[in-house]
């Protein structure tokens, strides 16, 4: 059973499209500069899996962004603190973040897989492995990082600025364990670390936020 949080978010997103919109946009002006700085130049495999990660990292940020911050603009946060209580809140916003990153990392596959000829990956389950951690990570860090600057002044500016520093090693380990699947066919023995950093940080990220978010929320 959906939670109520996250059927309230799913509806307002399929009327609005703006966290989707949002997303699909940023990809194409990010696909298309790439395009034009770099006419028929053949990139390696290193540069193509950065280019790929931080494509998806800054479109969830911009995608993602109005997580909270949308509540506290059409003055529906006080009537959630009134009436749902924060772990309802908390699982809510993160499962909806959860499937906008998920739709993010799929136009971002199909987008690259399109327009750039050596993005080519050679062991697909790891690949997938690493969507699915990068996703849980920066649906975490979202969340949290959005409630927290939800009340700000600089709500949009805030949010890159405190979430970039905290992604570091998720961005390191990511792009690192994608250069390796894009060059590897069997890939687990080169990967396993990066695998484990990308597991290991999405579980303490998730409990700090889990514990933090009833507070951050409440104040």
């Amino acid at each position: 059973m959906l939670s109520p949080i996250l059927r309230k978010d799913l509806r307002i997103e399929l009327r609005s499209r703006f966290g989707v919109s949002a997303i699909v946009m940023f990809l194409l002006v990010t696909v298309t500069t790439i395009l034009f700085s770099a006419p028929g130049e053949q990139m390696s495999s290193s540069i193509m899996s950065a280019l790929f990660w931080i494509s998806l990292f800054f479109g969830a940020l911009t995608g993602l962004a109005r997580s909270f911050i949308s509540e506290e603009e059409r003055g529906t946060a006080f009537m959630l603190r009134l009436y749902a209580e924060p772990e309802d809140v908390f699982w809510g916003k993160y499962l909806f973040n959860l499937l906008l990153v998920f739709s993010l990392a799929t136009c971002a596959v199909i987008f690259f897989a399109f327009f750039f000829r050596d993005f080519v990956v050679r062991d697909w389950g790891m690949f997938t492995l690493q969507l699915l951690l990068g996703a849980v990570g920066t649906s975490s860090i979202v969340t949290i990082l959005s409630a927290l600057v939800a009340r700000a002044a600089q709500k949009g500016a805030l949010l890159p600025v405190l979430a970039l520093p905290v992604m570091i090693p998720l961005v390191i380990a990511a792009t690192d364990s994608t250069r390796i699947t894009m060059e590897v066919a069997n890939s687990w023995d080169g990967v396993r670390g990066d695998i484990l950093i990308l597991f290991s940080f999405d579980v303490a990220v998730t409990l700090v936020s889990y514990v933090l978010f009833h507070v951050i929320w409440q104040e």
